[in-house]
């Protein structure tokens, strides 16, 4: 992950890290890391840019990682509609149970 969307992440979820229950919010933070990530070393489409990030990307992180339990993927969902929510994006798509194979 370049400093430039790291920088973008940590201005979005510093107020969300330190309200509520923070060791759940500091979870989904590392949790939103790691999504981010993978998405930037599978998806070449991407290109290293948060603004980059779309549908595609997203569903073929999910394909990625259907062997996670639903309550995970949700709770995963979760924290990628705060983030495009806050980069001013449509929501993400949610995870379907199958991937479909494209």
């Amino acid at each position: 992950m370049s400093p430039e969307s790291k920088k973008i992440i940590d201005f979005h979820f510093g107020a969300y890290r330190r309200q509520g229950a923070k060791g759940y919010r500091r979870k989904q933070y590392g949790r939103l890391l790691n999504i981010i990530n993978d998405i930037f070393d599978h998806e070449p489409s991407a290109q290293g840019k948060l603004d980059r990030i779309g549908r595609k990307q997203i569903i073929g992180y999910w394909c990625r990682t259907e062997d996670e339990t639903e309550k995970t993927r949700i709770e995963k969902w979760r924290v990628l509609a705060i983030l495009f929510k806050a980069l001013k994006k449509p929501s993400p798509p949610r995870p379907r149970k199958k991937c479909r194979a494209h």
